[in-house]
């Protein structure tokens, strides 16, 4: 058995406009950039990293098409509503806030790049 619970994980998106993508991630959602750091201009970057608690969510540029729906990339949040309402001031269209089975709170959207993100509660 190999020992996945001990090892880090790390989240690829493809991307086409890294610029777009890294402002989302790294200005409306507030994750920190791992590498390439304190660049202005990420636009021709092919490969950015982000701390996501304990993993990456990697960005890797140069995708040629728009992704599907099968994967979603979840966030939890302290309060879904309040983060629900920066990320659509910030111009990212969301669903409604709504309860899921087991209780929690989930909202979801679309990065600008097109994926599949929801913000939900603990």
């Amino acid at each position: 058995m190999i020992p996945v619970s001990n090892s880090k994980l790390e989240m690829i998106l493809y991307v086409s406009d890294m610029e777009n993508e890294v402002q989302f991630y790294r200005d409306t959602l507030g994750l920190s950039i791992l590498y390439p750091t304190n660049l202005e201009d990420y636009s021709s970057e092919m490969w950015v990293e982000f701390a996501c608690g304990d993993a990456i969510l990697a960005l890797h540029g140069g995708a040629e098409r728009v992704p599907d729906d099968l994967h979603e990339v979840v966030f939890w949040v302290e309060d879904v509503a309040q983060a629900r309402e920066e990320i659509v001031a910030s111009g990212i269209p969301m669903n409604p806030v709504r309860d899921l089975e087991d209780g929690a709170l989930i909202a979801e959207g679309r990065d600008p790049d097109g994926h599949r993100f929801a913000i939900r509660s603990h």
